[in-house]
């Protein structure tokens, strides 16, 4: 049996977890926010995204231990779950990674926050009834201790008859104490049948109000003989911690009171956005200009050294070239990651999923679906896996169709160019409001889409809607913990875009050089302008130009464009290629060439320029809209379990992107925009 990829969204994985003779199998579980991908985040190493918001893992991920002091074994990390009766699809992945043989874990690591022990010991409590060998881990401690009070881990390990670890998994303490738990429930466990899917069915079955009352009320005395009394003496709750404990309430509920009012709290949402995108326009140039320059120079001194050549043309030009003109866009794709990271690990998504609650009811969605639209902004597939959080299938089909609008990062290389373009160098302000509402865009365009859907579709009575959301307390962000997350997906985005890139730039190069004209037409200034109008990528180009001129584009923008359907951030080194921008003479880098010959570059029939602000506007508006990743549309077939949504999808999106891109270039020429 095998499992599928990461929370992620990268390529599936076939990882085999019944194999003979491997390690043994530590599965975590546990209510969504309650630390547990944190802490498998410090088991593994792996630095998996974490968000202070149901929905971020939703399918197992796999590591192997690599910080427990003499224990080896795989850890699986599971979607958040408050029962063992699932009530959406992402519940259910965790219920079948429990019960199914093949995925079976040998220990079950229960993750728990101190803030919330009873509510979080109930599925506790149901898989211990079920006979599951356990392990209670005790999260977020610290916020307790806010509040003048502790975890007595001895009786409440007496209490429940299980090991109990208190820790917090951001500093990776307490591992050594972990360990040895984790080494002697594995021991004693080892002779023990596990649970079956009978037995689980039986189980499920004879759930009913009054055990599951009556559990609670035991639950809510196992809290309160657990905790005791936190202050600098130990003993006893002093007028201080009280006085302390009254002060933390304060200052959250005056918070929430602000971050959640429907006019304050939206208007700092707003700022805090733009704030967001300004950042990404005005604080990477220093470092986009560095690379820029890297490659440029790269390029150059390649051709230097290597022998004129075909093969020389192709490495300098299609690898370099192609992977320097998306690398130069990194910086900006970081401080995003770094940005959004600093406000998931501060708890402040979770308010913002709150505050939107009500926006998202007018256009038939819930406060469930703000993670995966937030998610799209980094890439639509893990948004979209995301989306499993939703029990309501319209709303959670409904969230998968508009996720695409979100401007995901793969867009954001095509936006720095085409508003480089279009904004003057020494007003970067003006970058960063055009690119906050750019993204914005993507929400009002969304938000449309929603409404029109939920108005006229039939498929809304088919479940039950409602929104249901724990706040978790705001907290000051560990820099590590931002940053290697921040890391950790901008090296996603590289592994993701790399390969594409790589395939694509080589298979471009070769069509704009082959087949090689005649040597007699091969001389002077302009033989490099010969090689590429007479090759394939010039055959392909006329055929789809009378498409590519109510864009306000030649030929050569055509075969970009198409290039940008295997990934969007494709289409800026597909420019630098079939406009030849490495064989320009300056001392620019290859972003800095390539602006510069978008200003000169002019139709070959007429001897018009093809760049314009309209143009510009135009791609903009193309892009902003058309779903241009073919792995997007696999996973979407594979959400909406049909090719028939997916389809549609790519067809309303891509076409609509089209009809809207040809309306704002003609209708910006009729009003005299050039």
């Amino acid at each position: 049996m095998k499992t599928n990829s990461s929370s992620q969204g990268g390529p599936e994985r076939a990882v085999v977890l019944d194999a003979p003779g491997s390690p043994p199998l530590l599965a975590l579980v546990g209510s969504a926010n309650s630390g547990k991908t944190t802490l498998f985040n410090a088991l593994t190493g792996s630095h998996y995204n974490t968000v202070n918001y149901p929905g971020a893992t939703v399918e197992y991920t796999l590591g192997a231990s690599r910080h427990l002091p003499n224990f080896s074994c795989r850890v699986m990390d599971t979607p958040g779950l408050t029962s063992l009766v699932p009530s959406s699809p992402d519940e259910k992945v965790t219920v079948d990674a429990l019960f199914k043989e093949a995925f079976q874990p040998d220990v079950v690591l229960v993750v728990a926050d101190a803030n919330q022990l009873s509510r979080h010991l109930y599925l506790f409590r149901q898989l211990q009834q079920l006979g599951f060998p356990l392990v209670l881990v005790v999260t977020m401690e610290d916020l307790l201790r806010r509040k003048g009070l502790r975890v007595d881990e001895a009786r409440l390990s007496e209490l429940l008859d299980c090991p109990v670890i208190s820790m917090d998994p951001r500093k990776s303490d307490h591992l050594e104490a972990l360990s040895r738990a984790l080494r002697s429930v594995y021991s004693e466990a080892q002779d023990s049948p596990r649970p079956s899917p009978s037995q689980y069915e039986h189980f499920a079955s004879h759930l009913d109000e009054a055990h599951i009352a009556t559990l609670f009320q035991t639950l809510d005395q196992v809290e309160q003989l657990a905790l005791r009394p936190f202050s600098p003496e130990g003993s006893k709750e002093t007028a201080a911690s009280r006085d302390s404990r009254s002060s933390t309430y304060a200052r959250t509920a005056g918070a929430d009171g602000i971050l959640l009012h429907p006019f304050w709290g939206l208007l700092i949402f707003l700022l805090s956005m733009c704030a967001i995108f300004t950042a990404i326009f005005w604080m990477a140039t220093p470092l986009m200009n560095g690379i820029d320059f890297l490659f440029g120079h790269m390029v150059a001194g390649t051709k230097q050294l290597l022998p004129d050549s075909w093969l020389t043309d192709l490495f300098a030009d299609g690898i370099l070239g192609g992977i320097g003109a998306v690398s130069v866009f990194l910086p900006q794709i970081a401080i995003l990651f770094l940005c959004m990271g600093y406000l998931e690990d501060s708890g402040y998504l979770a308010r913002g999923a709150a505050l939107v609650d009500r926006p998202l009811s007018k256009i038939g969605l819930n406060g469930k679906s703000f993670v995966p639209l937030l998610s799209g902004y980094a890439c639509a597939i893990p948004g979209m896996m995301a989306a499993r959080t939703i029990s309501n299938r319209f709303e959670r089909r409904l969230t998968i169709f508009i996720i695409p609008l979100m401007s995901c990062s793969a867009r954001l290389p095509v936006y720095a160019l085409l508003l480089a373009f279009l904004i003057p160098k020494n007003k970067p302000w003006l970058g960063g409001l055009a690119l906050t509402g750019l993204y914005m865009m993507g929400i009002i365009l969304g938000a449309i889409v929603s409404t029109v859907i939920s108005r006229f579709a039939r498929m809304k009575s088919r479940g039950t809607s409602g929104f249901m959301l724990e706040l978790p307390a705001l907290r000051r962000p560990v820099p590590r913990v931002v940053v290697i997350s921040a890391w950790h997906k901008t090296a996603q985005y590289i592994r993701k875009a790399g390969p594409a890139i790589v395939v694509i730039s080589l298979g471009l190069w070769v069509l704009t050089h082959t087949p090689t004209p005649p040597k007699s037409m091969q001389v002077g200034e302009s033989s490099e302008y010969i090689t590429v109008s007479h090759s394939y990528a010039a055959s392909i180009g006329h055929v789809i130009e009378p498409m590519t001129r109510p864009l306000g584009l030649d030929w050569r923008g055509g075969v970009a464009m198409i290039c940008g359907f295997a990934a969007r951030e494709v289409f800026v080194s597909s420019l630098a290629l079939v406009y030849r921008v490495q064989e320009t003479q300056n001392d620019a880098g290859l972003s800095g060439k390539l602006l510069s010959r978008m200003h000169d570059l002019r139709f070959e029939d007429t001897g018009k320029l093809i760049f314009t602000p309209s143009t510009c506007v135009g791609m903009i508006v193309f892009f902003m809209i058309a779903l241009q990743c073919l792995s997007t549309v696999a996973v979407a077939r594979k959400e909406f379990g049909s090719w028939k949504p997916a389809i549609i999808q790519l067809t309303l999106f891509t076409g609509g992107a089209y009809l809207l891109a040809v309306i704002t270039v003609q209708g910006l020429r009729a009003l005299g925009v050039a």
